[in-house]
């Protein structure tokens, strides 16, 4: 540990926090043979001596695709030294897996272990090489960076001199480096004095010799340390040679076991040594004791590495071309004899791997389609790896069986469409479709047009997601095959996502009879996703919340986790938006916690989203704006729900403008999408283009939406698009406008016709006060009593929680003095003063506070003066007359008085308003001038949602 002091001091200093409780990230990076594992040891030393549980992974240096080993192998050190039933529930579940006796294990589940074992004492997860990390250790390394909770202290090492801007690790390591439990320890080259104290450690005392491993170390230890082991008289040029000068001097034998394990990576395999050399255990056995003599290899923890990867490397870099690839030949066969048929996801990679570096085409092209295979059922993005690889073989190799080249870009562009990355998936799904030409086999094509409509992209000049499906029901014939089911239950979301619920109704029983038919647990959770929707379609929100739930069990049993997590989230919409919004926070907080644990970082941030769109229904806007700030550290949004969420915080809040710029990107990735995007995302647009003046754009909104929602049979749908026509028509006649006349029979019919398919009429839940919502603004809209259907409203908006019902509850007031009802009002304006005051709701605050004055109704803690009390009576009369739009003359003529004195008075009130042109004090006017009951029905919706004036 020369010249590490501090950087061991910094790291102590983490390791207690972490045992308070408060996890911590230690970042060690450095060029190869800086000292990141003479640190690392020391650190796992005082870790242990404070009661730390040690685990230790390693990544290895060969692109064998086998996703999350070093953090297997850490987590199995915990398994092995503790009997199951000693186990937390999902490590016990897991054992087999982290044993390695199979490969069902996922990201989420190996963070939930490390979760259960920091919870049961301090735990230091070190995981060594992450340059050399696969992308699923790199996402599980990220997420608990971020959000790690308890005694958990994570030890990550990397080397600085292998990562560009490209590398994948990249990115990882600046988003790990800006959390606020993050430890940065860069290590760089040892000063003279620190070099010197290594060559003096070692018993020599030779100044001149101490100056020469200065010079040629260069400040690095490990160059010092091979320089000091090759003696005075045995100077290399070359770390290189230095390092194969210990290597040529061991036996015959065993140096030919290095040559060839020095093929596999860094980690020495045993049992594979005895596969792949004919050697006997014994044999083995005993020249891995003469390289550990030597000191060319080394234990780390149970298993035995090559001292250093460098030595590795220049052990591999001597093999003649020759010997390199009948060295990954030998290799390759070895790892299939002892596989055999059972080949594990770990064996498929390596095999691939190997057979690869082996130029054995053929074989690496079978393995690495059958890796790539496994890691997409699992949920692998690893899978993707694999995948490219066969692809770039394809045309290289014969094809007697298996999949086509249509199919795996099909599979591809589905592992780039769940990791986000559209573009990508839309470039590859069309390849995909121009590969059919090259196959006439009918399951291959269903296969492939199934995969194209899961990815919801409606590609220009291809055929149609609709008619694809049609084109590979009708190649399967009658035969009952998976393609058949898989295509089925496609249709039927398909069906979904175009709005048609009869349709849907009909195929949503039949999906899930061919799923339990077949014994296809995913196809049938398809079919309870689609009887889902389908209960949300007819309002009945607390039976979807039921089937949601059941998909996702079902979905689990069938390993697809990526549908199971989607599964989960969409229940907790149920819960949050009025099913059981107080049970549907404490469950977003569970999830979010589980998810982070287990490193599945997206259903993490989902269930964040929700959990900050619980919070703002129940009013508890501080709790949701710390939510929403821990997410926002994290980095950008991203997905839909996020910033619909913090869309909504924003708004309740009255940030109307910060609102807008957060909500355009968002709607721009709603309407990438094929289908009809979800009602209440528009209705929340429209709302904010509103809050911001916008209204001419929030009618275009609503216009080219509700036109294309005509074809949907959704009852619920078809309310809250007639509440966003309604929304934007009041809006265009409080802004002194002529109100579109079929624009308004639009949304006439679209609410006749939801009316028709809600039996039960509307739920209590945010849908279903804004149906509600769109009843009472058709009154409205049509000069009709509308108190009752607002207090009908806020009734059912109730139940959903405090903050949602607020600015409902503001507008059945406006209605209450609108129509003359003013003792109910003058209790409940107060009322909602205090509440929105209490809970941070701006927005509600400032339309609340305008009603007050408007109507004279007195509000505690309103003791600001209205602009008009510094007006004289004759200016009150000239503005009055104004901001009906009239000119000078027609004011004159109004009150009997000369043209001249009204552009005094005009001028005037100007003036003592602070506004610059007739406009805005006609704004002003309608803000706080007392309100006739007939003004009052004008006032525009946006002011009872609790939205900025749209003057």
């Amino acid at each position: 540990m020369f010249g590490r002091d501090r950087e061991l001091a910094e790291a102590t200093a983490a390791l207690e926090a972490a045992a308070r409780g408060q996890p911590r990230v230690l970042l060690v990076g450095g060029d190869a043979g800086i000292g990141k594992t003479t640190l690392t040891t020391a650190i796992a030393e005082q870790a242990a001596g404070l009661g730390f549980t040690v685990l230790v992974g390693h990544c290895l240096d060969i692109a064998d695709g086998v996703a999350l080993r070093a953090v297997r192998e850490a987590l199995r050190q915990a398994v092995l030294a503790r009997a199951d039933d000693e186990l937390p529930p999902v490590t016990r579940r897991l054992a087999p897996y982290l044993r390695g006796e199979t490969d069902q294990g996922s990201v989420d589940e190996l963070g939930t272990v490390v979760g259960e074992l920091a919870a049961q004492s301090p735990v230091l997860l070190v995981l060594e090489d992450l340059h050399w990390a696969d992308r699923s250790t790199i996402d599980l390394a990220t997420a608990l960076s971020r959000t790690a909770r308890g005694p958990l202290c994570l030890l990550l090492t990397y080397r600085a001199d292998e990562i560009n801007r490209h590398h994948q690790f990249s990115g990882a390591v600046a988003e790990m480096g800006r959390g606020p439990g993050a430890v940065r320890l860069e290590l760089h080259a040892l000063d003279e004095r620190s070099i010197s104290e290594i060559v003096r450690s070692r018993g020599i005392d030779d100044d001149a010799a101490s100056q020469q491993v200065v010079e040629r170390s260069e400040g690095n230890p490990l160059y010092a340390e091979e320089l000091l082991a090759a003696g005075p008289g045995g100077l290399p040029e070359q770390l290189g040679a230095l390092m194969l000068a210990r290597v040529d001097a061991l036996s015959d034998t065993t140096r030919g076991l290095l040559r060839l394990a020095s093929a596999n990576g860094s980690r020495l395999d045993a049992e594979l040594m005895c596969h792949v050399t004919g050697l006997d255990a014994a044999a083995v056995d005993a020249s891995l004791r003469e390289a550990l003599a030597a000191n060319v290899v080394t234990h780390v923890g149970s298993h035995l590495d090559f001292r250093h990867g460098l030595l590795r490397e220049a052990v591999y870099g001597d093999l003649m071309p020759g010997e390199r690839t009948e060295a990954h030949r030998l290799i390759a066969e070895a790892v299939e004899r002892r596989s055999e048929a059972d080949a594990s996801l770990s064996d498929l990679g390596v095999v691939a791997f190997h057979w690869h570096a082996a130029r054995d085409l053929r074989r690496a092209y079978q393995a690495s389609v059958r890796a790539g295979l496994a890691a997409h059922k699992l949920g692998l993005r690893d899978g993707i790896a694999h995948l490219e690889r066969a692809l770039e073989l394809y045309d290289r190799v014969p094809h007697d069986a298996g999949p086509v080249r249509a199919e795996l870009l099909a599979v591809l562009a589905l592992l780039h469409h769940r990791c986000s990355e559209w573009d990508r998936s839309r470039v590859l799904i069309a390849k995909a479709l121009d590969a059919l030409t090259e196959t006439s086999d009918p399951h291959a094509a269903a296969r492939v047009y199934t995969t194209y409509v899961y990815t919801d992209f409606e590609l220009e000049g291809y055929v149609g997601q609709e008619e694809a499906l049609d084109l590979a029901i009708a190649g399967l014939g009658d035969q009952l095959t998976r393609e058949l089911a898989e295509a089925m239950s496609m249709r039927a979301e398909l069906m979904m996502r175009l709005e048609r619920l009869r349709e849907g109704e009909e195929l949503a029983p039949r999906v899930i009879e061919l799923g339990a038919a077949l014994g296809l647990p995913a196809v049938e959770a398809t079919g309870w996703w689609v009887s889902a929707l389908c209960s949300m379609g007819r309002g009945h929100p607390d039976h979807a919340a039921r089937q949601f739930h059941t998909a996702g069990g079902l979905a689990r049993r069938g390993g697809e986790l990526y549908q199971a997590y989607k599964h989960d989230g969409e229940r907790l919409a149920m819960l949050v938006n009025g099913v059981d919004t107080h049970r549907g926070v404490g469950l977003a907080e569970e999830l979010w916690r589980d998810a982070t644990a287990a490193g599945f970082p997206d259903s993490a941030r989902k269930a964040a989203f929700w959990l900050v769109s619980g919070l703002v229904n129940l009013g508890r806007l501080d709790a949701a704006a710390e939510t929403m700030d821990a997410l926002l550290v994290d980095g950008p949004l991203g997905r839909i729900e996020g910033i619909g969420a913090h869309v909504a915080l924003l708004i309740a809040r009255g940030d109307y403008h910060a609102a807008l710029q957060a909500e355009r990107p968002r709607m721009a990735m709603v309407r990438q999408f094929l289908g009809f995007p979800n009602t209440e995302e528009v209705l929340l647009h429209v709302k904010v283009l509103l809050a911001n003046g916008l209204v001419s754009e929030a009618v275009e909104v609503a216009d080219e939406y509700s036109s294309r929602i005509e074809p949907s049979d959704f009852p619920m749908s078809l309310g809250v698009m007639a509440a966003v026509l309604y929304l934007a028509l009041e809006a265009t006649r409080a802004d002194a406008r002529v109100v579109d006349a079929d624009l308004l029979s639009r949304a006439d019919a679209l609410l006749s016709r939801s009316e028709a398919g809600l039996v039960d009429g509307p739920p209590a839940s945010e849908t279903g006060v804004s149906v509600l919502s769109a009843k009472a603004l058709r009154a409205e809209l049509h000069g009709e009593p509308a108190t009752d259907l607002w207090r009908a409203a806020y009734d059912a908006a109730i139940p959903v929680g405090a903050g949602f019902a607020l600015p409902v509850r503001l507008r059945f007031v406006q209605s209450l003095l609108s129509e003359g009802v003013r003792d109910e009002a003058r209790t409940l304006l107060p009322e909602v003063v205090a509440d929105a005051r209490a809970m941070g709701m701006n927005g509600v605050l400032e339309e609340a506070l305008k009603l007050g004055r408007r109507h004279r109704i007195p509000v505690p803690g309103d003791d600001r003066p209205s602009k008009l009390d510094i007006l004289t009576a004759r200016e009150r009369e000239v503005l009055d007359v104004l901001a009906t739009g009239a000119t000078n003359r027609a004011i004159a003529e109004r009150l009997f008085i000369s043209e001249k004195t009204v552009s005094v008075h005009v001028t005037n009130l100007l003036a003592k308003l602070g506004v610059t042109n007739r406009t805005e004090a006609a704004a002003v006017a309608r803000d706080l001038a007392p309100a006739t009951p007939a003004a009052a029905r004008a006032e525009g919706l946006t002011r009872g949602l609790g939205v900025h004036p749209m003057s």
